[in-house]
This record gives C-alpha cells, sequence and structure tokens, in this order.
C-alpha cells in the first residue's frame, strides 16, 4: 500500500497525451506530404491522384496521432483517438478559413475534416488492448 506523500512524488509521463497527440500529428501531416510530393515530382505516381493522397495523407497522420495519444492515456482510446481527430479536423478548418478561395465550406475541406475524424478514431482503436479471452475446447 503506498502512502499518499508517496503518490505525490511519483512522476507522471514528460509529455501529456492531449499535447503528444497533436504534436504528432502536427509533425506525420507535412512529413507524409512531403513524402507524396517527391513522388509526384519524380513521376513515381500519376498527377491524377493528388487529392486522394492529400486525404490519405490526413487519415494516416491523425490516425498516428490518435495512437499516440491514446498510448499514453491508457484509458478511452476511442473517445481520445476521437478528440484528436478533431483537433486535428480543427486546424485544417481554421486553415480554410485563412486560405483564399471559397472558405471551409467546399467539399475537399469536407473530405479532409471527414479523413481527419475518422484517422484519429481509428488510430484510438488500434491501441486497444483487447485480452485474449479463454478459448474453449470442444470436448468429445
Amino acid at each position: 500500500m503506498t502512502v499518499r506523500s508517496e503518490r505525490r512524488t511519483k512522476a507522471g509521463p514528460l509529455i501529456k497525451w492531449y499535447v503528444l497527440g497533436p504534436l504528432t500529428a502536427a509533425v506525420s501531416l507535412p512529413a507524409l506530404m512531403y513524402l507524396c510530393a517527391v513522388l509526384l515530382a519524380r513521376e513515381v505516381l500519376p498527377y491524377g491522384l493528388m487529392e486522394e493522397l492529400v486525404i490519405a495523407c490526413v487519415f494516416f497522420a491523425s490516425a498516428l496521432g490518435g495512437a499516440a495519444a491514446a498510448a499514453g492515456r491508457g484509458g478511452k482510446v476511442l473517445q481520445t483517438g476521437a478528440a484528436i481527430g478533431a483537433a486535428v479536423a480543427g486546424a485544417i478548418v481554421i486553415a480554410a478559413l485563412a486560405a483564399p478561395g471559397e472558405g471551409p465550406l467546399n467539399s475537399e475541406t469536407l473530405k479532409h475534416v471527414i479523413a481527419a475524424l475518422c484517422g484519429g478514431a481509428f488510430g484510438g482503436a488500434l491501441s486497444l488492448r483487447r485480452g485474449g479471452g479463454k478459448k474453449r475446447r470442444r470436448r468429445k
């Protein structure tokens, strides 16, 4: 049994989950987009796939952020992943507001927001630690 003073002195993680998740997504999204840009520039991938590649990059970056945050938090992994996806989606909407053009109410922005939300929830689901369960054998 631990004493109250011992509980207070235990050090928590260095970076909290609500900082780690968006930070991971913010670092991985430009890296993934740069990789796709290099593949498009070297003509490894056709230029017609550009919009789909951006959506895939948003999904995977949000999934990485959701998985990192859910692993850091431990419990409530689906809610954590969805919250990180919502943070990435919010950043996308703010960036669309700042950019000149149609604004955040167009189909491309909606696709990116959906990809961010689903990616975050998927990343949280990847962090589920399910027990193996008891395997029942049939007796003959």
